[in-house]
């Protein structure tokens, strides 16, 4: 079975297409109109990677021109439409109703619309790349897979703000968490890592966005981020927890209205506001040693992002492993060693010639230290994959082996 991802954002779409018995990636990339000319980057294994200037504006014409490329040339990924088994969506935000991931019907999809409410920066640019898929490629299954998902196992005394029952029971204001299709499968590859001493693990996605979840054997039990994506970890651009008194203060006194006060803390705080120059992490460490903000920017990052590791270690009461992903966490040598020279006391020691030099999937712990270090190269698509197939074959009531038409077919009745 071959397996199209698609990652559909407001102004772009991210695809890949495995052949998911194997998770074998066949070809990846991406459509950009956020700037114009539209950017299109193609790859494919072991060939040279293409970059084009495109002239479209729509999912609906990008679906199409992935749809095209997909099957361009001799050897391509592609032979026909029918060679796809399903194509798998990540949509950000599944509510109290969606748990796991889900055939797309239309009923779901009026589900996922009636949650933009709580996602409106991401489900209805979901929606549209559904939308566009369904026009392109029509008798495809369509699967979504959610990334509050992996989060809804948080037990009530995580979940529970202390509201009133009226905004919790009737407004269904609680803790939903983020980033779950990157939490999930860097706790499924710290366990392939360390075996049975993988009970106890804490997970760091540092990304533009950022979140912390605690991991107990396997089942996800706290997170940073919350009600939206706002909550938690100092970010790019986005604020992390703050006091509610603040928004209350700045509504009230100094004339704000709710639309600037969104747009402030969405895309005017983190690390750009702290800094004034930069949301990008490498462009904070550069200029930290010479400029009071920058270095200002680091430490509260810093500061934040250890408390919060402190605090899910409480809530595991300890720590078999910590995870650094995304691409501050897979990257950033320098933001891991700041990081872990604050952890010593959870038993986490860092070894730093492994730290500079490590390449995911890398324990840079030292050989002492009781707790394992772990980088990891999240692959958020890699779960929507194993979501989409166990699904579709899950309808199907057959063997996971089936060929994509057979499964088509089968699926086709359910």
């Amino acid at each position: 079975m071959k397996i199209l991802v698609c990652n559909s954002g407001s102004s772009s779409v991210k695809f890949s297409l495995f052949e998911a018995e194997r998770e074998l990636l066949l070809a990846e990339g991406s459509i950009d109109w956020t700037t114009r000319p539209t950017r299109l980057v193609f790859r494919r294994p072991g060939q040279p990677e293409i970059r084009e200037e495109l002239h479209l504006r729509e999912h609906s014409e990008a679906a199409e021109r992935i749809r095209a490329d997909l099957q361009a040339g001799p050897s391509a990924p592609l032979d026909g439409i029918d060679d796809i088994g399903a194509v798998g969506h990540r949509v950000v935000h599944g509510g109290r109703r969606f748990t796991t991931a889900v055939r797309i019907t239309p009923q779901v999809q009026r589900a996922i619309g009636e949650l933009s409410e709580l996602a409106p920066l991401h489900n209805p640019a979901s929606l549209e790349g559904i939308s566009a898929v369904e026009r392109v490629l029509p008798s495809v299954p369509q699967v979504a897979v959610f990334d509050t998902a992996f989060h809804t196992t948080l037990p009530a005394s995580a979940q529970t703000y202390a509201l009133p029952r009226t905004w919790r029971t009737e407004w269904g204001i609680h803790r939903y968490g983020f980033h779950g299709l990157s939490h999930a499968y860097c706790a499924g590859r710290a366990a392939e890592m360390l075996g049975h001493n993988a009970c106890r693990l804490i997970i760091a996605h540092l990304g533009n966005g950022a979140s912390v979840s605690a991991v107990h054997n396997g089942v996800c039990v706290d997170t940073s981020m919350g009600f939206t994506p706002l909550e938690g970890e100092v970010m790019g651009t986005r604020s992390g927890s703050l006091d509610p008194g603040v928004l209350l203060y700045v509504l009230r006194r100094k004339g704000l209205t709710v639309e600037q006060l969104d747009h402030a803390l969405n895309y005017e705080s983190g690390l750009l506001g702290l800094s004034g120059i930069s949301s990008d992490m490498r462009q904070i460490l550069k200029d930290a040693p010479n400029n009071p903000d920058a270095r200002l920017a680091l430490e509260v990052y810093v500061h934040r992002l250890v408390q919060t590791i402190g605090a899910m270690a409480a809530v595991l009461g300890g720590v078999d492993g910590l995870v650094f992903t995304a691409g501050v966490g897979e990257n950033s040598a320098r933001v891991r060693e700041i990081v872990c020279e604050k952890l010593g006391h959870l038993g986490l020691h860092l070894d730093p010639t492994a730290n500079a030099r490590c390449k995911p999937d890398t324990d840079i712990a030292c050989p002492s230290s009781p707790g394992r270090i772990l980088v990891i190269a999240t692959r958020e698509d890699l779960t929507i994959v194993r979501e989409t197939r166990r699904l579709i074959c899950s309808e199907a009531g057959t063997r996971e082996d089936v060929p994509p038409r057979q499964l088509m077919a089968a699926t086709e009745t359910v």
